[in-house]
């Protein structure tokens, strides 16, 4: 779950309740895709409880994802077809959000892009640094975590702990 703190720390009570407004809870059945290769992507998702896994076009299992994490931010951002599919191994709720609607929030409320993206950057940053520690195998996500953590400062704690009172407002509504 920590993946979503990354994103909800950034943004603030306004942009909470405008998700809580035009976000739409959407079940994805196991064996079904959410995202699909190659495919125009319209929407980002914000996984509120389930399992997902990320597949090569090729069948190749990459990542997996859960509760707390995020779909479909790098074709937002990108502007770019997906390039993996995410297939539901369970019965999965998520939060789906339009790029439409983010880009039109973008518009009413410039201040929303900064944080927006910012959000994400911190976000990716995150995931880039798991995927680094596997790779390099110098690290065990173990330790990598335990580092993580001891780095933090006072100002990253507090971020953390208002963002899982926001993914838990999300969790609450959507429920």
């Amino acid at each position: 779950m920590r993946k979503v703190l990354h994103i909800l720390g950034d943004f603030n009570d306004e942009d909470i309740e405008w998700i809580i407004d035009i976000g739409l809870k959407k079940t994805i059945h196991p064996q079904e895709l959410i995202i699909e290769a190659n495919h125009k992507l319209h929407e980002i998702y914000f996984v509120l409880e389930g399992k997902i896994d990320i597949e090569l076009p090729s069948g190749v299992l990459f990542a997996k994802i859960k509760s707390g994490e995020i779909l479909g931010e790098m074709s937002f951002i990108e502007n770019e077809l997906p390039i993996v599919n995410a297939k539901a191994i369970e019965r999965t709720h998520v939060i789906s959000i339009a790029h439409d609607s983010i880009t039109e929030r973008f518009k009413i409320t410039p201040d929303f892009q900064g944080r927006f993206y910012k959000a994400m950057s911190l976000y990716l940053s995150s995931r880039l640094r798991n995927v680094a520690a596997k790779i390099s195998h110098k690290n065990s996500l173990t330790n990598f975590g335990r580092e993580f953590e001891q780095d933090m400062n006072n100002a990253t704690l507090d971020r953390i702990q208002i963002a899982g009172e926001r993914f838990n407002r999300l969790l609450q509504h959507f429920r």
